[in-house]
């Protein structure tokens, strides 16, 4: 692959997109956009409670 066809591939990705913003590869309006096209996977996640599952620990720990 070239690193011209690497550096697109790479546009929006978190890891560069400070450095991609910094040097004018992409600008703020386009990310705005880029997030707002991405599908909303909130379905696909579990939520959890930290504090819940500390405290939990810490009771047991204490038993």
């Amino acid at each position: 692959m070239s690193l011209d066809k690497a550096m697109k591939n790479l546009k929006f990705d978190s890891r560069m997109l400070e450095f991609n913003l910094r040097t004018g590869i992409v600008t703020k309006e386009e990310v705005k956009k880029h997030l707002e096209q991405l599908p909303d996977c909130g379905s696909n996640c579990e939520k959890l409670d930290l504090e819940e599952d500390h405290a939990a620990k810490d009771s047991n720990e204490h038993h």
